[in-house]
């Protein structure tokens, strides 16, 4: 017998009985997901067909609808599956029927056309203030990441934008950064933290030359945020998400913040208030 006609003997058959560790042995390899997920994905509808004699070779007119019962199930019971992982099995289906349908063994694809429910939009929390205030007390020990987290959390600088400063950029005689945007006042706390660098730098009077920061690149500075994080006993705090809690607790000029105009600044506060986890509002 010819190698590709005992490929699809064999993946007929396993339809066939609904032998899922067959198909996954054939077919697992170019569904484009981890083989634990593809079974996860695929257990259910193909324990329902064995169940409820549905052939999954030759599906029947009302299969669409028939599969929405184990689509929607979980071990808690029908209808019990959230959206996202109804999408997800539903993507798994489709995808197989596709790779059936290139091997032969099936005519049609009859998932085509179906629409799939939008899925949960996950909400994104940014840490509260307690937690990030613990994570700089633990970074005061290495003054190049205070003086990172302080001016991400503080003035909401970007990753990028922050690793690119020169010591050209800060004039510690009125306390300015000139930043992506900006021309950037900072507070009190950020000066400190800026001014201690300097210190170590050589200070003002040697006019230091080079980039402020250490940090080679953003992977280096997570690592680093990351590493401190464990010792603090905290969840991983992503830059990203302290410039948002910044937004949340100090009370910018959008100057202070990066922003160009009040307009952005705005929408950024408001984006910001709405993901935290505190009801209170921002510090003064």
């Amino acid at each position: 017998m010819h190698p590709q006609d005992e490929r699809q003997l064999k993946l007929t058959r396993a339809l066939q009985e609904a032998d899922l560790d067959t198909v996954l042995a054939v077919l697992g390899p170019e569904m484009r997901w981890p083989l634990k997920q593809l079974r996860s994905n695929l257990r259910l509808v193909f324990a329902a067909a064995e169940r409820d004699h549905v052939s999954l070779l030759h599906p029947p007119a009302d299969f669409v609808t028939w599969l929405q019962g184990p689509l929607h199930e979980t071990v808690k019971g029908p209808g019990t599956a959230k959206a996202n992982t109804v999408v997800a099995r539903l993507s798994t289906i489709s995808r197989l029927y596709e790779l059936l349908m290139d091997e032969g063994v099936v005519l049609r694809h009859p998932l085509r056309g179906v629409v799939r429910p939008p899925g949960e939009r996950k909400v994104e929390k940014v840490p509260p203030r307690e937690d990030i205030e613990r994570l700089l007390v633990h970074a005061r020990s290495d003054p190049a990441l205070f003086a990172a987290l302080t001016l991400m959390y503080r003035h909401t600088f970007q990753v990028a934008e922050m690793l690119a400063l020169r010591w050209s950029a800060f004039r510690p005689e009125d306390g300015t950064v000139l930043r992506r945007r900006t021309l950037c006042q900072l507070d009190d706390d950020s000066y400190a933290a800026l001014d201690r660098l300097l210190a170590q730098a050589g200070g003002p009077l040697s006019s230091p030359a080079g980039r402020i920061f250490p940090f080679e690149n953003n992977d280096a500075l997570r690592t680093r945020i990351f590493q401190v994080c464990r010792e603090a006993n905290l969840t991983f705090v992503n830059p990203a998400k302290l410039r948002k809690a910044g937004l949340r607790d100090f009370p910018l000029t959008p100057d202070q913040a990066g922003f160009i105009g009040d307009e952005a600044y705005a929408l950024a506060r408001e984006l910001a208030s709405r993901l935290s986890d505190e009801d209170t509002p921002a510090a003064p």
